[in-house]
């Protein structure tokens, strides 16, 4: 599963300006994300208090990540901008 959300994550990059493509490998790792993060978050016992804070911001920012992704439009490319 990680080689394929790399894979479609490396073909979004190399197609940055094809909306559809760059979104669907957001919704791909945020559907991922979201649910990792739930699973983490009911998983924490097993980790210090230093870690478990440590786990929630970071999958936290990997789901703001990926739902970027969806929300912020591509810019498109100026073409004949003399500025």
């Amino acid at each position: 599963m990680f080689l394929a959300l790399s894979v479609l994550t490396l073909i979004a990059l190399g197609q940055v300006r094809n909306n559809r493509l760059v979104q669907t490998a957001g919704a791909a790792w945020l559907v991922f994300n979201v649910l990792h993060f739930s699973y983490q978050v009911q998983h924490l016992d097993m980790y210090g208090t230093r870690d478990q804070v440590l786990n929630v911001v970071f999958l936290a920012a990997l789901v703001l990540s990926a739902a970027l992704l969806l929300l912020v439009p591509i810019l498109p490319a100026r073409q004949g901008d003399a500025r």
